[in-house]
């Protein structure tokens, strides 16, 4: 995974670059190899390094780590979404999104109280 994201972040730095745009920034004191983890079961979910600044408030990540994210299409409240559920416990985690910003073109849009920055992965 650390070399695809390599190549990601480059294309995604090169392009800001070009855009003009600011650098996004993880938070202080976050090293690269730290994981997200769900609060319920310690199944690592997300990599440090693809959290960014969505501008909505809630944690936001362009991929997950392997298969350990899974999809439910849901239809509530007049609305078309896609929930996130841990893959092993089946916790909610939050919502997927599309995103042009991102090197996936998706955001995923976390809940605080579902993840938790835990050490090396």
């Amino acid at each position: 995974m650390s070399c695809f994201v390599n190549r990601i972040q480059r294309k995604q730095q090169a392009r800001k670059a070009r855009e003009k745009q600011q650098e996004l920034q993880k938070p202080a004191g976050t090293a690269s190899s730290e994981i997200y983890a769900c609060t319920n079961c310690g199944n690592a979910l997300f990599a440090a390094e693809a959290k960014f600044e969505s501008g909505t408030g809630f944690p936001s990540f362009w991929m997950h780590i392997g298969d350990h994210v899974s999809k439910k299409f849901l239809d509530t409240y007049g609305r078309e979404r896609t929930q996130l559920l841990c893959n092993s416990c089946g916790q909610h985690l939050g919502h997927l999104f599309p995103n042009k910003k991102t090197p996936t073109r998706l955001r995923y849009c976390i809940n605080q109280e579902a993840v938790a920055l835990t050490g090396n992965a």
